[in-house]
Order: structure tokens, then C-alpha cells, then sequence
């Protein structure tokens, strides 16, 4: 198990447990899709609940134990933007705000399969790390089962445009904070990338990400 404080291995125990977890509530979710629809309102209160908690956890750690340093606490992770656009779709049932969820937790997919600095299931950060992707990577397909939305033409065109904005957004605010917001800092991968680079390379696997999504989702739809 990681000591407090440190950052998870790559397929160590506490990478393994979170799969498990991942997994646990996938299958509880596949087999009780029926459940899920004849009670969506309790379930829409409980994750609004569940999701606000997490919210609570991850800044009030952020405050209490790193003094809140703007380079890593503030909501500019992809994965903190989508918690929030969560919390906001249970209020509004927005349908594109459900497509542009679906799309950005194609990077929650990413992160949890190859965790960047991550914390442990010891840490406060490290149990609201769990609770957010296990949430956002299973919402578009609980959002399915739920309530009456689906993704349509034009909702991949549409997240990408939120994209461009995000990432157009952190790539301003990273210089003043010396933030790490999308990986510019520390990049998982090819740590040594300039920025100029690493942006159009971004750009292009992104696109092909969000075609891969729209296929995925599609065959979902079909279910």
C-alpha cells in the first residue's frame, strides 16, 4: 500500500484497488440498469450528494494540507471540470451538457488506466481521485440508463469546440500559476516535450480520441 503522501505505482496495489472498485460498480451498475431507472430521482439526489462531498474533500484537502496552491488546486483538471458539468447536468438534464461529459471522460479513461501523479487510497486526494472517475467514467452510461438522452451528430464537433476553449484557457493561466493543468508541466508521457510541440500533437490525438468515442457510444446506443 502507498504511504501517505506519495504518489500510486502503475499497477501496484493501490492502481489495482481503484480498477477493482472501477469494476465492482460497473458490474453493479450493468445488472441493475432496471433498478437505476425505476428510482432515478433517489439516485440523482444520492450522486449530486456523493459528487458535492467529493468537491468538499478534494479542496478542503487542497486548503488544509498544500495551503492551496493555484498551480494544482484550482477546478482546471479536465476531470474536476467534468465533476462539476455532472453536478450541473443532474440539475438541468441539459443534453449537451451530457455529451460533452461523455466526451471529457474519455481523458478520465486515460488517467485512470495511467495515473500521473495520483495519490493512494490513504490520502484524502487519492479517495476523491476514486470517487470523481468512478463517477465520471460510468456517468454517460448511467446517464443512459437513467434518463431519455443519447449522443447525436454534431455532439463530437461541439465537445471538441469546449476543448479548444479549455485548453486555450489553461494554456493561458499555467505561465501565472505555475500550474500543471493538462499535463503541461509534468507529462506523463515524453516529459521533456516543449509545449509547441506537445499542443499539436494533443490537438490531433484528441480529434481521434473524441472519433473513437462517437463510435463507442453509438454502439452503446444501440443496446
Amino acid at each position: 500500500m502507498t504511504e501517505f503522501g506519495e504518489y500510486i505505482p502503475l499497477f501496484r496495489i493501490d492502481h489495482i484497488l481503484y480498477i477493482c472498485i472501477l469494476m465492482i460498480s460497473a458490474l453493479w451498475m450493468y445488472k441493475e440498469k432496471k433498478f437505476i431507472k425505476k428510482y432515478e430521482k433517489g439516485f440523482t439526489v444520492i450522486l449530486f450528494i456523493v459528487s458535492l462531498i467529493q468537491q468538499i474533500l478534494l479542496y478542503g484537502s487542497y486548503f488544509i494540507l498544500f495551503e492551496f496552491d493555484l498551480g494544482e488546486s484550482l477546478p482546471l483538471h479536465i476531470s474536476r471540470i467534468n465533476s462539476i458539468l455532472i453536478m450541473a447536468f443532474l440539475l438541468t438534464k441539459n443534453r449537451k451538457l451530457y455529451a460533452v461529459i461523455c466526451y471529457f471522460s474519455l481523458f478520465a479513461w486515460l488517467t485512470f488506466l495511467y495515473p500521473s501523479r495520483v495519490y493512494g487510497i490513504t490520502h484524502p486526494i487519492g479517495i476523491s481521485f476514486i470517487i470523481n472517475h468512478v463517477i465520471t467514467l460510468l456517468f454517460p452510461y448511467y446517464a443512459r440508463a437513467a434518463y431519455p438522452v443519447e449522443i447525436k451528430k454534431g455532439d463530437k464537433v461541439f465537445a471538441y469546440k469546449w476543448f479548444l476553449l479549455y485548453l486555450f484557457i489553461v494554456s493561458i493561466i499555467n505561465p501565472f500559476v505555475d500550474g500543471n493543468y493538462f499535463y503541461f508541466k509534468y507529462k506523463p508521457i515524453f516529459p521533456e516535450m516543449a509545449n509547441y510541440i506537445f499542443i499539436p500533437l494533443v490537438l490531433v490525438f484528441v480529434y481521434m480520441l473524441f472519433n473513437l468515442g462517437e463510435i463507442i457510444f453509438k454502439k452503446i446506443a444501440k443496446e
